[in-house]
């Protein structure tokens, strides 16, 4: 049976979602054809700005995945046989060959916690197996194989996914009109690593079917597979749901004899996304209309699951080939192709709980974009002003981050204080600017009661440094770590200025400092 939940790794987990930044991820676009002429294989999700160049690395595309903080991306490849890396360095990308497989790649998925890749590949579609990629670019067999498995050949196999957490992967058979639908274990120290743990066969499917998209829960306590394809002549497409502990389906139609999966009226489902918490799904489809909805699962009675379409109607989403969540669950991208190839295609962002369009970036003819791939976290470096400061005797002092400064990793950032009639400031850093911590108090809080009429408190004071300067004004530098495990961390400021003419206190205060580490 499949291994329990691993707190360690849920916590790991939870804590690097929690570090997230939403906002302005880059969103990869990867087509499953050769010689794309389009160069904007990278988007940012929040402005819509594109960029890319032409490159073999994002053709023949069968899944891509970021990691280690938004700084790898890896992609599978088909016709090249092989695991592509594309290193990021916050404005573009350099791509290079992290492994070359025995066939084509079908898919590539990330587990977080051990730093490996799995990719499922062989030598033809009759023994293709899972392999396991070190991911740890510190390693020194970083880009070698580690493990893989030996079950699988028995049919052919495209389609799979793992659990966030890495132990457990969904490996149906491709053609799934048998409703073979298998998992394997993953979990290094288990006594079933590697193998089938659970063998099943999904309920009422026959035809030529094939599975199209595969998701496994957070808690890994349920499996999805999306499928299409016809029965007899109907076109037809649904979502099984497998309760995995007790390798039961759920039934979505109550009215009907035996477990039903999830029926889509629409035709042709192509791509799933499942949300951190599995409340819900989005499913992307094909046809010249196209396609995209929301399933908000209810899972004590799944016949009271829901649907929602998004954008029906619009024109916005011919053969929609692809589709993912944001990291933070509160946005949608969605790949556009129409049907004659030589007009632009589109990479759609819309917002997951109301459907309303964000964003609609053309990508030029760009063939098949069955791949999108949202960046585990929005790494670039910021520093903004929030809150106010209060009059002293040359005005409002001001904190500001020096002209072209940003807090980037292994850089030295640097602020600077200004309006100082004595040229003193005592700047204070932490990390929230909401509550207080050796105080135990939250914040802002007014400081008049303390001298400082007019004047609040906005940072948390964690560290405190005293600023000489001159000409009334003064520096303040950070030499920032290198290690990933500060990118997306969020700090706050404030500097404390000494004006002996400005209040009871002799104390004015600066307006605040809202800075994220990253690239």
């Amino acid at each position: 049976m499949p291994t329990p939940l691993r707190l360690g790794g849920a916590v790991a987990l939870t804590a690097a979602v929690a570090l997230a930044q939403p906002g302005n991820e880059i969103i990869f676009v990867g087509t499953s054809t050769s010689g794309s002429t389009d160069a904007h294989h990278f988007v940012e999700s929040g402005t819509g700005n594109s960029t890319g160049a032409n490159s073999s690395f994002t053709d023949n595309v069968t899944g891509a995945v970021w990691a280690d903080s938004g700084r790898n991306l890896y992609v599978g490849q088909g016709l090249q046989n092989r695991v592509a890396r594309g290193s990021w360095d916050g404005t573009g990308v350099t791509w290079s060959t992290l492994w070359s497989a025995p066939g084509a790649c079908y898919g590539v998925e990330h587990d977080p916690i051990r730093r490996r890749l799995w990719t499922l590949t062989g030598s033809s579609g009759a023994n293709r197996e899972l392999h396991c990629i070190d991911a740890d670019p510190s390693s020194a067999n970083y880009g070698t194989v580690i493990d893989q498995t030996n079950v699988l050949g028995t049919t052919s196999r495209e389609r799979w996914s793992i659990s966030p957490l890495g132990n457990l992967a969904a490996v149906p058979a491709a053609f799934i009109g048998s409703g073979l639908f298998e998992i394997v274990d993953l979990e290094p120290t288990s006594p079933n690593y590697l193998q089938v743990v659970v063998s099943t066969f999904v309920p009422g499917l026959s035809g030529l079917l094939i599975a199209s998209d595969l998701a496994i829960s957070f808690d890994e306590q349920y499996a999805y597979l999306l499928y299409t394809g016809l029965s007899g002549s109907v076109v037809v497409g649904g979502l099984a749901v497998l309760h995995i502990p007790t390798v039961t389906w759920l039934d979505f139609d109550a009215g009907l004899p035996g477990p039903q999966p999830l029926a889509f009226t629409n035709p042709v489902p192509n791509r799933m996304d499942l949300s951190f918490d599995s409340s819900f799904a989005v499913v992307s489809g094909q046809g010249g209309a196209g396609w995209l909805v929301r399933v908000d699962f209810d899972y004590q009675n799944p016949a009271n699951t829901t649907t929602t379409e998004f954008l029906a109607g619009q024109g916005v989403l011919p053969n929609c080939n692809a589709v993912s969540l944001s990291p933070d669950d509160q946005r949608i991208a969605v790949s556009a192709t129409p049907v004659n190839l030589s007009s632009p295609s589109a990479l759609v962002v819309v917002d997951a709980n109301t459907g309303t369009l964000l964003q609609n970036v053309t990508l030029n003819p760009a063939w098949n974009v069955y791949t999108t791939a949202w960046q585990d976290r929005s790494p670039i470096a910021t520093y903004e002003s929030f809150g106010s400061g209060c009059v002293g005797s040359l005005g409002i002092p001001e904190l500001a981050a020096q002209p072209g400064s940003r807090p980037a990793l292994g850089s030295t950032f640097q602020a600077t204080v200004s309006n100082l009639p004595s040229n003193v400031a005592i700047m204070t850093t932490g990390f929230s600017n909401t509550w207080n911590s050796s105080t135990a108090t939250p914040l802002p809080l007014p400081l008049d009661t303390f001298g400082m009429a007019g004047c609040t408190q906005l940072a948390d004071p964690v560290a405190v440094q005293f600023l000489f300067g001159a000409g009334g004004n003064a520096s303040w530098s950070w030499t920032l770590p290198t290690s990933e495990v500060w990118f997306g961390a969020p700090f706050y400021q404030q500097a404390f200025v000494l004006d002996s003419a400005a209040n009871q206190l002799g104390l004015t205060a600066t307006n605040g400092g809202a800075g994220v580490l990253g690239y």
